[in-house]
């Protein structure tokens, strides 16, 4: 994800009284001990599964697995890439590789698609349109979500939401939730309303994980998360 500066230590103190503190990890962190993340105060994550049309991360399944396993809500996420390709070709790869890790087992979260690519939105007048036929098309594949999660940045990303989207909103930001960008996010109808998701760090250290790794914010207490948030 975007590389973003600020600095925190370890464990469940790093998340705000009013929050739940997570991690997203990939490739990048190879093999996680996910019962350390989990007794250091790590209550979700989300692991990268797919890019485009033509990439799978190879620690996806088993971070799914064994992330479940140690307790962790689990959610996947999609890097997107909307110049290149039509939405519904890269919800089908998506779901192809993921699709069985998001099911109602209790332990899974509603999926995220990653915003970072700006050259262009295929198939589609807009970049809302793209991402949410993207999401319609996510949707569509299973009844037990009601909607995506859109990863973005709101100084730029967000600006380029110019209509009503269909996704909640994860913001890359660590200053703080639309803090330092007053360009669009008060008034764009996607992002107006806040964030579901916030990531605070981006080389952050967490138990079980060797090197840097993301940690992220849930706009809720564990038992929001729990109750809004996963797979039914």
């Amino acid at each position: 994800m975007a590389s973003l500066l600020l600095s925190l230590g370890v464990g469940s103190s790093q998340a705000s009284t009013n929050t739940t503190l997570g991690i997203d990890v990939s490739s990048y962190q190879a093999s996680i001990n996910w019962s350390s993340a989990r007794s250091c105060g790590t209550m979700f994550a989300f692991a990268k599964s797919t890019e485009g049309v033509s990439y799978q991360d190879s620690y996806f399944k088993r971070n799914m697995t064994n992330g479940k396993a140690a307790g962790v809500l689990m959610g996947a996420y999609h890097f997107a890439h909307p110049e290149a390709n039509c939405p519904a070709a890269e919800a089908n790869y998506f779901w192809n590789f993921a699709g069985s890790y998001i099911i109602a087992d209790g332990k899974s979260l509603y999926p995220a698609i990653d915003f970072e690519v700006f050259n262009g939105h295929a198939c589609t007048a807009s970049y809302t349109a793209w991402f949410n036929a993207w999401a319609a098309d996510v949707k569509a594949k299973t009844s037990h979500f009601l909607h995506p999660v859109i990863i973005v940045s709101p100084c730029v990303g967000a600006c380029d939401l110019t209509t009503s989207c269909t996704l909640s909103v994860w913001g890359l930001d660590p200053n703080g939730p639309w803090n330092t960008c007053g360009c669009c996010n008060f008034v764009n109808p996607c992002t107006k309303n806040g964030w579901t998701y916030w990531l605070v760090n981006p080389n952050g250290a967490m138990c079980g994980i060797s090197g840097a790794v993301d940690l992220d914010e849930y706009n809720g207490n564990l038992a929001s998360l729990v109750s809004t948030q996963v797979v039914r």
